[in-house]
């Protein structure tokens, strides 16, 4: 009887060993799972959600490079048709083994404020563009990341900008290039505009969306160099001041892009006097009047077609 009760308790305690050691087992593997989920997985998570946005930025830099190029072939050959497409991967940073944590974001197409007017004075006709460029497309990504920063990439006017938290801020430059003359009383300023001509499109997805670009014709909107003829005499146009306003919701892009160009070109063009960069609500206006230089002043605009599976 004795040995049966000691081998009864020996078995029990045994029991209770068992049971204790997967207790702890158990919470060992809680609290493991929980120091990776409060202090692993949010950093793993926002460099994987970083690694996304890089990638969005190569597509979204390999787009515009895309529109430039048809541009440039538009103008070269005017009834080329070439077409292009630019993918972007709108979703990402998922992590395996830890969960289906895919994110993704929305594209808009057409959906933004974007545009330009361009008006010249000059003593002949002069030129205002009207609605000629009233509104020239755009093309935005916009992320739901939970970790990593909300930055939005929008592709506007020419420009590849990027904008965050109410700021803004331009990465690639549009076709628009101011630098000194061929001697010093005169001032170069070129305007290569893009149209992007497509249906307004907005969609959510975190997949990957294709947007097909086809150049569909080029317009020679404005050549200071051109000759008219007033009687027997031919004549160049002499141009006194240029008017450029861009339309957009990242006026502050806008403004420093014309103040750096300013800058940049080497050409002493004093605030007030020769140039004014006045800004409103969605508009940003660069206005040339140099002093004593001539202006030598070109618009172009490219009509490209834009497609979309959205």
């Amino acid at each position: 009887m004795k040995k049966r009760g000691f081998e009864a308790l020996k078995k029990s305690e045994s029991g209770i060993a068992a049971a204790i050691a997967a207790a702890l087992l158990l919470g060992i593997i809680v609290a493991t799972m929980t120091t990776i989920q409060v202090h692993y997985v949010p950093v793993w998570k926002e460099d994987a959600e970083y690694a996304h946005m890089s990638d969005v930025w190569q597509d979204m830099t390999r787009f515009k490079s895309n529109v430039d190029i048809l541009a440039a072939g538009a103008e070269m050959n005017p009834n080329s048709r070439i077409t292009l497409n630019s993918p972007i991967q709108m979703g990402g940073a998922d992590l395996p083994f830890i969960g289906d944590m895919k994110t993704g974001g929305t594209i808009a197409v057409n959906n933004d404020i974007s545009g330009m007017l361009i008006v010249v004075d000059d003593d002949m006709l002069g030129y205002d563009s009207n609605k000629t460029l009233d509104y020239t497309g755009s093309v935005s990504y916009c992320p739901t990341n939970t970790h990593y920063v909300d930055e939005t990439y929008c592709y506007e006017n020419g420009a590849l900008i990027v904008a965050r938290n109410g700021r803004s801020m331009m990465k690639l430059s549009p076709g628009i290039v101011l630098e000194n003359g061929t001697g010093i009383s005169s001032v170069n300023l070129s305007v290569r505009a893009v149209t992007l001509d497509g249906k307004r499109r907005v969609m959510a997805s975190n997949s990957i969306e294709d947007i097909m670009l086809t150049s569909q014709n080029f317009i020679n909107l404005y050549d200071s160099d051109d000759l008219f003829t007033n009687g027997n005499k031919t004549l160049k146009a002499n141009v006194t001041s240029v008017d450029l306003t861009v339309y957009t919701e990242n006026t502050e892009a806008w403004e420093e892009y014309f103040e750096d160009s300013v800058d940049e070109s080497g050409i002493p063009l004093q605030e007030g006097t020769d140039y004014n960069i006045t800004n409103d609500t969605y508009t940003v206006k660069f206005s040339l009047s140099p002093e004593n230089k001539s202006i030598n002043f070109k618009a172009y605009s490219t009509l490209i077609k834009i497609e979309t599976e959205i």
